[in-house]
């Protein structure tokens, strides 16, 4: 973002009273809403360049020099007005009032989910109070935060401290289980419980290494999900719609309570239980894998004819180790036999995961006819320890003549342990597939092939092309969504999943994605006024994971496109 800055006349202190037009407290609404200038514009239906106009003029007003500053400035003087209006009594004491920025964090667009339950306005204190604690309780259990309201009600954000692919399930099952508790106890406050559902953009101040700083949440989502609370009938459970853009993506489905393709409206907390929201991404046609997958067909005929080994499938976040997997799984099918598979992300959060594995190894075993194929979708999950007792009961299956691919993103350790795996008078076939990127014409062709994509102009085609860079993953979102402003919402939430699983320096990466050369270290610890030593090993981490590159100037780029791209999106400064 661009704004045209000033110095202030104190940069450290706020105005002692600042009066904003109304055209001005609607630009720091949206401000405080995560919107860029463009987004400002279209709402109010006004020019970009008015918008600028307006900001610049807001930042001489507060005395600020950018939008974090003045996201913050505006809070504080939210604060200063309700300290007043506290004093001549137009307040009660208890009104909640929004927190300042710290110097510390960083204010940070979220994908975030909001979930936000409500009992009935008759409800009792001990109600409420057990509805409150409930939600507290989980946000602990899952990684959510909670947010009290003043009244009946409060709400779940899940995302602030680390995006999830799975936030939506995770919160569809705390509405389950908060229904529950009530149903067992006092039906009659669970028949008359109302709840709202929705993904948004959530500002909120962020540590520099990720997870939320404990400061600051602003957003239109937590609103919506309270509006969606409060429309909802009694004892059910309110979808918004971009809920069901995000299941769309992630496979999250349920046909018995939708239908199948149904966009989701409203759901009775009673028919959550039990439900099976399990399902898989939006199948998109396989495109330029006649290699790779003439290679699963020999695999798999060597293990049809009893000769089993070990596939170790690798390649980046969204080049299709998954849809390739599922298409050996139609393999399977076509050859009279069937396949297995386990998903880790799936699981991420459980401890055991790696026994789950071995007992899905030891129940295959255990089925009329022997698999064809046992799959470890999103191996790169597991830990060291677990990827090696994982390995050793799926050398026995490949010694059994099954076929056991490892599906994930590439550690050198996996194939170190297989290297030794291929070696010694038991040694076992093991063979290493690594997907590349499509070129140009592969991610055309796929684009033309989403359901909605036919008829679009060829130089948003093309746009499409470019930013995809290869990766059949964002073509396909890019393409789904390419009608909206911004980055889409699905995509968002899988980038920053990874991002955030990452821990990486983000403020490293800003100061790389703002610059239109890409800079050298020196330069990039030189912009954020430190040592370059200090910067060095954030640097490397931020190298090894892909997320940059560097050339052989020593100059750091983004590894792709879309990551710069999503990275300046994210920051308010």
């Amino acid at each position: 973002m661009s704004d045209a800055t000033h110095e202030p006349r104190d940069p450290g202190a706020a105005p002692a009273h600042v009066e904003l037009t109304p055209r001005q407290q609607q630009i720091m609404e949206l401000l405080r809403a995560g919107k860029v200038n463009k987004e400002i514009a279209r709402e109010l239906g006004i020019g970009v360049g008015t918008v600028k106009q307006h900001v610049v003029t807001l930042f001489k007003r507060l005395n600020v020099r950018n939008r974090t500053m003045a996201v913050s400035r505006g809070m504080e003087l939210a604060e200063q007005r309700h300290a007043e209006a506290q004093v001549h009594g137009d307040l009660p004491a208890a009104q909640p009032v929004p927190t300042p920025v710290p110097a510390a964090g960083m204010l940070e667009r979220r994908p975030c989910v909001v979930l936000s339950l409500g009992l009935p306005a008759d409800a009792d204190d001990a109600a409420v109070r057990r509805l409150h604690d409930s939600l507290a309780a989980l946000a602990c259990d899952l990684d959510a935060v909670f947010v009290a309201r003043r009244g009946n009600a409060g709400d779940l954000i899940f995302g602030l401290h680390q995006v999830g692919e799975r936030d939506l399930l995770r919160a569809i099952a705390c509405a389950q289980r908060v229904f529950a508790a009530f149903d067992a106890g006092a039906p009659a406050l669970a028949g008359a419980m109302r709840g709202g559902l929705t993904v948004g953009i959530v500002v909120a101040s962020m540590l520099r290494n990720g997870g939320w700083s404990g400061e600051a949440i602003v957003s239109t989502a937590i609103a919506g999900a309270r509006e969606l609370q409060e429309q909802a009938q009694a004892g059910q459970l309110m979808l918004g719609r971009p809920v069901w853009d995000v299941m769309q993506a992630q496979g999250i489905r349920c046909d018995a309570l939708f239908g199948a393709g149904q966009a989701p409206g409203a759901v009775a907390f009673a028919a959550l239980a039990g439900m099976d929201w399990q399902g898989e991404r939006v199948a998109y046609p396989l495109v330029g894998r006649v290699t790779e997958q003439k290679t699963l067909e020999r695999c798999l005929r060597d293990a049809a004819d009893g000769r089993g080994g070990v596939l170790l499938l690798e390649g980046e976040t969204g080049m299709g180790k998954s849809r390739l997997c599922k298409a050996l799984l139609a393999q399977c099918r076509q050859a009279q036999g069937h396949g297995v598979v386990y998903s880790v992300q799936q699981d991420a959060g459980q401890r055991d995961t790696a026994a789950h594995i071995i007992a899905m190894f030891d129940g295959s075993r255990a089925m009329p006819g022997a698999p064809l194929a046992v799959i470890v979708d999103d191996f790169h999950f597991l830990t060291p320890q677990q990827r090696l007792a994982v390995l050793q009961r799926g050398r026995a299956a490949a010694q059994a003549g099954a076929l056991v691919v490892l599906s994930g993103r590439h550690v050198p350790e996996t194939a170190a342990l297989l290297a030794a795996h291929a070696e010694g008078a038991d040694a076992l076939p093991v063979a290493r597939l690594a997907l590349s990127r499509l070129s140009g014409k592969e991610i055309e062709s796929l684009v033309l092939q989403v359901p909605g994509a036919q008829g679009m102009p060829a130089v948003q085609v093309q746009q499409i092309v470019a930013d995809a860079a290869g990766v059949p993953l964002f073509a396909v979102e890019l393409a789904r969504h390419c009608h909206e402003v911004g980055v889409a919402l699905p995509l968002l939430v899988t980038v920053i999943a990874r991002l955030d699983s990452l821990r990486l320096d983000r403020k490293l990466l800003r100061v790389a994605a703002r610059r239109s050369l890409p800079p050298t270290s020196a330069e990039v610890a030189a912009m954020l006024g430190e040592p370059q030593d200090a910067v060095a090993d954030a640097v490397r981490r931020a190298v090894a994971s892909g997320v940059l590159r560097e050339d052989g100037e020593g100059r750091l780029d983004f590894g792709h496109p879309l990551l710069r791209k999503i990275i300046d999106y994210l920051s308010l400064e």
